[in-house]
């Protein structure tokens, strides 16, 4: 090649990498365009909407790599007009790749109403850790809605040292708080019965619900939907459809009390 033929081929890699139509690394944790603190952006507008006696949720889970269920998910769920909020179980992503990440929130920036998300276990592969704190804020997170206190966590205890996930000092400080809130509702990806839970804390979690008392847990994880008390201790467990089975739980809270119906799309 001529050193003018080598200087365009420079020339012509340098503007694909300005352009960001080539990526580093698959393990890439961020780029110029990516969005950031999904979570808290998505509560303020939350909170920018008056609310009622009735919280009504889209619980939904696992969207991996279900790009066409979830746009039709989003279609069915925009005709919804009495959602307050989607919320996600976890697994955004299947290998926690930057692209999955990005694919996904574009797909979910087409929503009309808030969506807030849960780590999954898929989310954290790779340096997925990075890319969820980047994108979407913190691991563990509480917000108030109208009186309900969502306890959002991570609970991936497979992917860290056994002992160390669920935080149990962070969770047993989020049920003790005195901030006005009078139901709690904990939420994360991987529910205490699953194989994938860390078994050293499984005891120590199941016995802090049952002292706090919450109205429900919701989980994601098993790709299917769950409802039920599995430790017989007053603790009522739930879990999300994956989209691949194209259902999700339309979920209402009014005073305290739990309804739910499954929707189709």
């Amino acid at each position: 090649m001529t050193i003018r033929g080598v200087g365009v081929a420079l020339l012509v890699i340098f503007f694909l990498v300005r352009c960001d139509l080539l990526e580093y690394s698959p393990n890439q944790v961020y780029d110029q365009d990516t969005p950031v603190n999904l979570n808290q952006k998505n509560l303020d507008k939350l909170f920018a909407t008056p609310g009622d006696d009735t919280i009504t949720i889209a619980f939904v889970g696992d969207s991996q790599r279900f790009y066409e269920e979830l746009e039709s998910f989003i279609d069915t769920a925009n005709a919804i007009s009495s959602i307050d909020f989607v919320l996600m179980a976890g697994d955004i992503s299947d290998f926690g790749l930057l692209e999955e990440f990005e694919q996904i929130e574009d797909i979910l920036s087409t929503l009309n109403k808030p969506f807030i998300s849960v780590v999954g276990n898929h989310d954290v592969q790779a340096k997925g850790e990075e890319t969820f704190e980047r994108m979407f804020g913190p691991l563990n997170f509480s917000f108030i809605y109208n009186k309900v206190k969502f306890i959002a966590h991570n609970t991936n205890g497979r992917e860290y040292a056994p002992g160390t996930i669920p935080d149990m000092a962070w969770l047993r400080k989020e049920f003790s708080k005195d901030d006005g809130a009078q139901y709690y509702v904990p939420v994360s990806h991987i529910p205490p019965f699953d194989d994938d839970f860390d078994k050293d804390l499984e005891a120590d979690y199941t016995q802090l619900l049952r002292e706090k008392k919450p109205i429900i847990s919701l989980h994601g994880h098993i790709h299917e939907f769950k409802d039920g008390f599995p430790y017989e201790d007053g603790v009522r467990y739930m879990t999300s459809h994956s989209f691949e089975l194209q259902s999700f739980v339309l979920l209402k809270i009014v005073k305290g009390k739990i309804y739910h119906e499954i929707i189709s799309y």
